[in-house]
């Protein structure tokens, strides 16, 4: 049952890092929070007004608190559960359409960030030119059926544009190889969805039917840079979220089924900031503005499911900003395994005669190289020293970490040299 709770001035209602299952209303006083900021390592304070909801994201993503709660004077705050809250204002569409709307800028701003610090461009560019970059990276990295998907995009939306010269060559060349793309074929359940996902069971009525759209393996789902106009929800498959940077494709996330993509770009009426690209095949039900509002915000199961989903990917899309950040290389992509041990899970997890912790993961070397955002050849040459120095043995589409301990080692001793006092995700 919710409660009323009074703290005195300099009290802390959760530290950073703490596990805190409540979400909290400020019914009086004053109450800052506090981080640090990743890249720079400096403070940053935020003081709620009264009314505020704080404490959400990490209750409903069930993660480790980002922020500290700092009590600035005598306050008095609204302790709830999870339950306690979906129950009191799930269906309160004015209150859950305000925090998706605040979350999306949370995660746009994570984005922003990624793309600031890898060197992007955040000058604004008109979509054509925005799309014929992702083409031109799509087409760099040998998935020509993306590089074609793309450009056809762009006639749609402007039958003249200024360099049809070049989209019309670039098509060409992309079409010729398109045969010859060397993909693997990946199972949607090569790999487990990072991020947290809806009941499809609750799409399943044959009045959603209508809605279905399927794509196959390296069809564009949704492009970079174009407007936002539908939103979906993967009934099965996998879907990789992708974005341009420097004239190259860096990994975003894996969606998988029952997760939601491209609402963003309806709740900010902005245009699409990442791509969505089908990992396998996949079958996805495509919602409207209108569907939006209807199914969606009208449904506090749904949209309370689409809460805890913002919250997740908020999580995620940080912890891959961490493993950016990291200067060393080989460090780096230890990290990027103990993310997927973290947030994906190892599909094998057992101890040898030696009681080392084995971790077997289907992840290759351009999945190691998008996650950390580095070229390919370098991901590789990281990968052949792990190899032989045992920590890691490589096959065709799937990687066995030796031991998962020695890779954690790696990175503290990395975060100790740096004298940094960050707490790593657990």
């Amino acid at each position: 049952m919710s409660k009323v709770v009074q703290f005195s001035k300099g009290s802390i209602i959760f530290f950073e890092g703490d596990k805190d299952e409540n979400i909290y209303i400020l019914q009086s006083g004053a109450v800052a929070l506090r981080s640090m900021d990743l890249e720079t390592g400096e403070q940053i304070s935020e003081q709620l007004h009264i009314g505020e909801f704080f404490g959400v994201k990490s209750a409903l993503a069930k993660m480790p608190s980002l922020v500290t709660a700092s009590v600035l004077v005598d306050s008095i705050v609204v302790q709830l559960s999870v339950y306690e809250f979906e129950k009191m204002f799930g269906s309160k569409a004015f209150i859950t359409e305000k925090m998706l709307r605040v979350f999306s800028k949370s995660l746009r701003d994570i984005h922003k960030k990624t793309e600031q610090y890898l060197g992007g461009n955040s000058i604004s560019i008109s979509p054509e030119h925005g799309m014929f970059m992702v083409a031109n990276a799509f087409y760099n990295d040998g998935q020509f059926k993306s590089c074609c998907d793309v450009l056809t995009r762009i006639l749609k939306l402007n039958p003249n544009p200024a360099n049809k010269v070049e989209i019309a060559k670039l098509f060409t060349n992309a079409n010729t190889r398109k045969g010859r793309e060397n993909a693997n074929n990946i199972s949607s359940e090569d790999i487990s969805a990072k991020s947290g996902s809806l009941s499809v069971n609750q799409f399943s009525l044959p009045a959603f039917d209508r809605f279905t759209k399927k794509y196959k393996r390296g069809d564009v789902i949704i492009s970079e840079f174009e407007p936002g106009e539908t939103f979906y929800l993967i009934k099965y498959g996998e879907v990789q979220i992708e974005k341009c940077i420097k004239s190259q494709n860096k990994s975003l996330d894996i969606l998988g089924s029952g997760a939601f993509f491209g609402e963003m770009a309806i709740l900010d009426n902005s245009q699409r900031s990442a791509s969505c690209v089908a990992r396998t095949d996949v079958a996805c039900l495509e919602f409207n503005k209108e569907n939006f509002k209807a199914l969606v915000l009208g449904n506090p199961q749904i949209v309370m499911n689409l809460l805890k989903l913002f919250c997740k990917r908020i999580y995620d899309q940080n912890r891959q900003f961490k493993i950016i950040l990291i200067k060393d290389i080989y460090t780096r992509i230890c990290d990027v395994f103990l993310m997927y041990d973290e947030l994906a899970g190892g599909t094998s997890r057992r101890k040898d005669d030696d009681g080392n912790f084995k971790r077997k993961f289907f992840i290759t070397a351009n999945d190691i190289a998008s996650w950390a955002s580095i070229p390919l050849d370098q991901a590789k040459d990281c990968l052949v020293r792990l190899m032989d120095r045992g920590k890691i043995q490589i096959f065709e589409d799937y990687m066995i970490v030796s031991n998962i301990h020695d890779l954690r080692r790696i990175v503290d001793s990395y975060y100790m040299k740096l004298g940094s006092t960050t707490k790593q995700p657990t």
